[in-house]
């Protein structure tokens, strides 16, 4: 099982960046092929996804990663699955 780790950052000297609307948004979908409906979309504007290769060198670390990632998300989902049931409760 692999920790969450939150990155605090220093906003006080930040600058600004401008991006083009259309072509400098990035755009990763799930899409659940039977109902041709988009389950889960990540979106923004310079979007990173990074991984630290030094670690990841067999199919067992992939996996260990691949689990994270997947809990991460079932955390997320399920905050606002509750969040959605409350509102319309």
């Amino acid at each position: 099982m692999m920790d969450e780790k939150k990155q605090i950052v220093n906003t006080e000297d930040e600058h600004t960046v401008e991006f083009k609307m259309i072509t400098d948004r990035t755009v990763c979908a799930i899409v659940n092929d039977e109902i041709n409906q988009t389950l889960i979309e990540i979106s923004g504007y310079d979007l990173m996804i990074n991984f630290n290769m030094e670690y990841i060198n067999s199919v067992e670390d992939v996996e260990a990663a691949v689990s994270g990632i997947a809990d991460l998300f079932r955390k997320e989902i399920m905050s606002k699955l509750l969040e959605h049931k409350k509102q319309n409760s």
